[in-house]
């Protein structure tokens, strides 16, 4: 329990115990002052027992009745066991009834019982304190992460129209210069470039893309990136052709192999290789682990914005193993 929530607990069993004091001041005397503080003592301390204890429960967001039904009968042993714990260490201590003649004369059996039943009627007041605020919270909590969903989308939309103006003069300006070119690599490469930016113009308003288009992107992604790499980067994919219809959320592959180029050594004599195949419903993206031993500080951006892609689009979370040998990252199939 966060210190937070204890500090609130103390406060609200002044409170309590305040207005559950005050009516009696006006029946005592001046000579009753000890009793009047013991009474505040007493139930200032039940009612902070009272609130720890609704802390486990009232947060249960299944079988809430079964739950509120064990609280309040713990709680009417509580009332029990810390009555009989004050009279035994401090001999003739009844002060919850103890100006009440009608109850101070029942017999000891029907004075426990009567003790049960305060016990749990006390804890359901401090139980509906504690469900209300609670209640408060999440609507507080779920306000504010609307109004944050709000400012990222309006982020993303001044992102993704920051990002329209420059792939399409540079994609134009591709397909110029393939038609300039006369080697044969050269226009291979240039046809592979504006693969990439046709691409990434395609998915203005997508947030979900076929398993075949992203890895005909991949294909031409890596390309590039092996122009650069040459053999000191080696991939190997393999699809089952039935899962090609599942969907991703596009760029996600080429995140992780971006995550995993910019990470790992890569060298002719440690080159680094990069499997994606599917299994069980899961996409694979997998790469021999050796890390750098000296790399800029990674933000973990790349692997947190798949996440919440993921998290927004479905219920499934993908799953991210690290060993000596390799890094794996398993993303749903949806």
């Amino acid at each position: 329990m966060k210190w937070s929530e204890i500090k609130k607990g103390i406060l609200i069993s002044i409170i309590v115990s305040a207005l559950a004091t005050a009516p009696r001041i006006i029946r005592l005397n001046k000579d009753d002052l000890h009793f009047l503080l013991n009474h505040f003592l007493y139930l200032f301390v039940l009612t902070l027992l009272y609130w720890i204890l609704s802390q486990f429960f009232v947060y249960k967001k299944k079988k809430v009745v079964l739950y509120t039904a064990i609280f309040l009968f713990i709680s009417g042993l509580i009332s029990i066991f810390y009555q009989l714990s004050l009279e035994l260490f401090f001999g003739e201590f009844k002060i919850l009834y103890s100006d009440f003649p009608l109850i101070r004369d029942l017999n000891e059996k029907r004075q426990i019982m009567m003790l049960f039943f305060r016990g749990i009627l006390f804890a359901a007041i401090i139980y509906f304190v504690v469900f209300y605020l609670n209640l408060l919270y999440e609507k507080q909590h779920a306000l504010t992460e609307i109004e944050q969903l709000k400012k990222e989308k309006l982020e993303a939309q001044l992102d993704s129209l920051k990002q329209q103006i420059s792939p399409h003069f540079l994609f134009n300006s591709l397909s110029t210069l393939r038609t300039m070119v006369t080697d044969e690599s050269s226009k291979v490469y240039i046809n592979k470039l504006s693969n990439v930016y046709r691409y990434l113009l395609s998915l203005s308003d997508s947030n979900l893309t076929s398993l075949k288009e992203e890895l005909n992107f991949i294909e031409s992604y890596l390309h590039i990136v092996k122009e650069r790499f040459e053999d000191a980067i080696q991939v190997t994919i393999k699809i089952s052709d039935e899962v090609l219809i599942k969907q991703v959320p596009p760029l996600v592959i080429q995140l992780l192999i971006e995550n995993a180029i910019k990470h790992n050594v890569i060298s002719f004599e440690d080159p680094l290789h990069i499997e994606i195949f599917d299994e069980n419903g899961l996409l694979f993206v997998r790469n021999n682990y050796q890390p750098k031993t000296s790399v800029e500080k990674s933000t973990g951006k790349g692997l947190k914005n798949i996440e919440k892609r993921y998290e927004y689009l479905s219920e499934q979370e993908i799953k991210i193993e690290v060993s000596e040998a390799f890094f794996t990252v398993k993303l749903p199939l949806l």
